[in-house]
């Protein structure tokens, strides 16, 4: 390869000596007509044609064409790239001219790559130049190459190590004074494998390579599709760490990369690691999120699932499922393949929007207070589901629901009902995941009623509630004094809905009453009933005769009137012409027959009594009782 090189070389520069450029009018001579700036041209001979001029007795004018014009001057330099015109006037025969070109004095590009064996390739990439001379800088010749895909030249070190390379441009005909190129480099006995570190994909269409290689040295990236064996040439890399290879679908493929450090003095290439790109996939399902992924798993030890950046998982296997999601939250995972080398693949973030067609369980268990402001419901949420907004219908009693309000909390007061209508409830919603749940409970409040018996008893009747899925265990009916004051608590059995009070309290006239109802499931709180009073009626008693005549019994030596629920009291006797024998305001101050200390005849009286009961309510009652007196 050297002595073809060599060969070329040489006939491509055929004069490496010093030449000479003639004039022209052939009247004179010059070193150089073309070279690098600065460039110094000397006036070889000026008598070409003609004797004894351009001397001190018969001086020339030399024009240099850059605006230096001098007699008799031999030598001058160039500094500035261009063309120019030197001309030389000759005092006998007129002037003569040659053409001297001046170029950039650019040092040519080239390129280094290593090979075994101590062994170099340079190859020259500028193109400004005929040819270029190579410097290997230990002693070697100096080697010549044109420019074009020939500009290549190979060269064995004795030893390893650092070394240095120049190269220089030259055109055919022009001097050798252009500047060097020099670029250090390490020649190696062996190329040493290069090592992937991280394969990433950017893009749906891109991926980026990351790896461990030295400098001047030609790498091979080769590509498999679907593979981990059947690779080809993707491109070649040289003095980078990193590369993207663009137009790949790794949604739907997996591709594997090699990088071969490649001998191109001995074509040999020594093989990097082999990492694959995985076909990375996240499917959102009914409340998971299902990952798959496909690759070829050779040398892989475990793979890392990210989701939104911190760690969700690490498994051995190719697939995931995520259940721990929300509804409409959206999630973006990433697949890290870690290979026992160390390298890493890390696959294209995927992301997702989580659902769930769940249908959320209607609300089963509300529990109904009936206050002095309304109706107060509340009921329980199933934890499982949630939503921000519920819809509260109520319908009279033979009616059908509508829609009177909606609430973001598990309570609602209804200022308007009113126990006489009858009013149910119902509390439906659709959850966060926009489902909706099947129509709640039917919830009707206890509506409690009551009246007296003809014995003066409360006689109570109330609804059954409706609002707990596992119904009523046990209604509590609950009685208190004028003032608020519990007077008596009785429970009965879940399925009762009546009840008589028949105990008798000379001190409460004023009852109120409510039932709470207890539910047979724990927890759901009591529902509680409107609020009745019942006001008995105030009672007299009184004898229909008496014996006023100290043979006793006691009780019957007076007449007296008591009774029930009396808090004030005023009664009067009037004989049977009407005239009025006795008064009294105090009930145990009862008439003894007399009339201003005159015992009064047998017969029948008339009594009349004006009362204020417990109530505050006035009554006026009246009577007869016959008085008799033992014989």
């Amino acid at each position: 390869m050297m002595v073809r090189l060599l060969l070329g070389t040489f006939l491509i520069f055929p004069l490496l000596l010093q030449a000479q450029y003639v004039s022209q009018g052939g009247r004179f001579q010059v070193d150089e007509r073309k070279g690098c700036a600065p460039l110094t041209v000397t006036i070889l001979d000026t008598n070409l044609s003609t004797t004894n001029e351009c001397t001190p007795g018969q001086p020339c004018d030399m024009n240099w064409g850059d605006g230096t014009t001098q007699q008799n001057s031999f030598v001058h330099t160039y500094t500035q790239p261009g063309t120019y015109t030197l001309s030389i006037l000759y005092q006998s025969i007129g002037a003569d001219q040659i053409q001297i070109v001046v170029t950039d004095n650019t040092p040519p590009a080239f390129e280094i790559v290593s090979c075994s064996g101590n062994e170099v390739q340079v190859r020259v990439t500028d193109t400004n130049y005929d040819g270029y001379i190579i410097n290997f800088n230990d002693g070697s010749p100096e080697t010549l190459v044109p420019k074009g895909v020939s500009a290549i030249a190979n060269h064995t070190y004795a030893t390893s190590g650092n070394k240095t390379i120049s190269v220089r441009g030259k055109d055919v005909n022009a001097d050798d004074n252009c500047g060097s190129n020099t670029q250090p480099f390490t020649a190696l006995a062996a190329l040493p494998a290069p090592f992937i570190d991280e394969l990433r994909v950017i893009s749906a269409d891109r991926i980026d390579l990351n790896f461990t290689s030295a400098p001047n040295i030609q790498y091979r990236l080769e590509i498999a599709t679907n593979s981990n064996a059947t690779f080809q040439l993707a491109q070649t890399v040289v003095n980078t760490s990193s590369v993207s290879i663009a137009n790949l679908r790794p949604d739907d493929n997996y591709y594997c990369f090699r990088l071969g450090a490649f001998d191109p003095c001995n074509n040999t290439t020594n093989y990097s690691n082999i990492i694959c790109s995985a076909n990375f996939d996240a499917t959102p399902q009914n409340n998971q999120n299902q990952l798959n992924w496909i690759t070829n798993t050779t040398g892989i030890t475990n793979y890392i699932v990210e989701r939104d950046g911190s760690l969700l998982t690490t498994t051995g296997s190719t697939s995931h499922i995520d259940n721990l999601v929300v509804c409409k939250t959206d999630y973006c995972y990433q697949l890290i393949a870690n290979y026992a080398n160390g390298s890493q693949s890390i696959s294209l973030e995927k992301c997702v929007t989580a659902f769930s067609s769940d249908i959320p369980s209607s609300i089963n268990n509300a529990t109904a207070i009936i206050a002095q402001s309304g109706v107060d419901i509340t009921w329980q949420q199933d934890p499982a589901f949630q939503t921000n907004n519920y819809r509260v219908l109520r319908k009279p009693e033979g009616e059908n629901f509508g829609l009177i309000g909606q609430t973001a909390n598990t309570q609602f007061i209804d200022n308007e009902y009113m126990t006489e209508s009858g009013f149910c409830y119902q509390i439906n919603y659709t959850d966060v995941c926009d489902n909706t749940a099947p129509a709640g409970v039917e919830i009707c409040p206890i509506r409690l009623a009551g009246n007296l018996t003809a014995e003066n008893f409360s006689s109570l009747t109330w609804s059954a509630y409706s609002g707990w899925a596992a119904g009523v265990d046990e209604y509590r009916i609950e009685k208190y004094d004028e003032q608020g004051g519990l007077i008596q608590s009785l429970t009965v059995n879940g399925t009762e809905t009546n009840f008589v009070d028949t105990d008798i309290d000379p001190f409460n006239q004023v009852n109120r009453y409510i039932i709470k109802a207890v539910a047979n499931e724990a927890g759901l709180g009591e529902a509680v009933s409107n609020e009745i009073i019942l006001i008995k009626e105030p009672k007299l008693f009184y004898p229909t005769a008496f014996t006023p005549d100290g043979q006793g019994p006691v009780d019957n030596e007076t007449f007296v009137v008591f009774g029930q629920y009396i808090a004030s009291f005023e009664m009067r006797i009037f004989n049977r012409w009407g005239e009025l024998l006795f008064v009294t305001t105090d009930r145990d101050n009862g008439w003894d027959g007399t009339f201003r200390g005159k015992e009064q005849p047998e017969g029948t009286y008339v009594f009349t009594a004006d009362l204020i009961d417990l109530a505050g309510r006035s009554f006026n009652r009246t009577g007869s009782v016959v008085l008799l007196r033992k014989k």
